[in-house]
């Protein structure tokens, strides 16, 4: 069985943020392929998903490429065409906000849970953020290099070449 180590990009940052189940499960399905933030830093990264709620924990390592910063329309339009949301609900969560990012997810493998109880014991430091923590900085590097010793599938590319070049037909309107 592989180890995500197996898949890890050494020259891309690191995180640990958090997903409720819902859109977690989503990745795995396949349906969602852009994760919004009303903010983020904007170069490609690598992100161990910390899933939320009474079964929570840590089951899915995603690679995404550079966020789309785009005004709430124009995101709630490249919602619309790469994962079929709702524009309404899109723009609903950009409310009052000038601009937000789309995160294109370019691939992703999902990991038996390790569970919050667990990750606490294994590491006093460990919090579930609310945002993201960086993992590959001095203060969080024992937690990267368990987490990339734990098993898991094989890496489903997601192939993003069709969607971009719809994209850039959309965004040029």
């Amino acid at each position: 069985m592989s180890t995500v180590a197996d898949f890890y990009l050494h020259d891309r940052p690191t995180l640990l943020f958090s997903l409720h189940p819902g859109p977690t499960q989503a990745i795995i399905d396949g349906s969602k392929l852009l994760e919004y933030r009303r903010r983020f830093f904007s170069e490609p990264f690598q992100v161990f998903v910390y899933t939320s709620g009474s079964n929570g924990g840590i089951r899915l390592y995603l690679r995404c490429d550079k966020g789309l910063q785009l005004p709430p329309d124009q995101l709630a339009l490249v919602g619309a065409l790469i994962q079929h949301d709702s524009p309404d609900v899109t723009a609903a969560y950009f409310k009052d906000a000038a601009q937000g990012v789309a995160l294109p997810i370019t691939a992703f493998t999902t990991l038996p849970n390790i569970p919050l109880a667990q990750l606490q014991q294994q590491f006093t430091n460990f919090v579930a953020p609310r945002s993201y923590v960086f993992l590959d900085r001095p203060a969080r590097q024992a937690q990267l290099d368990w987490l990339l010793q734990q098993p898991c599938q094989p890496l489903q590319l997601i192939d993003w070449t069709r969607r971009y070049a719809a994209l850039a037909t959309l965004l040029a309107r």
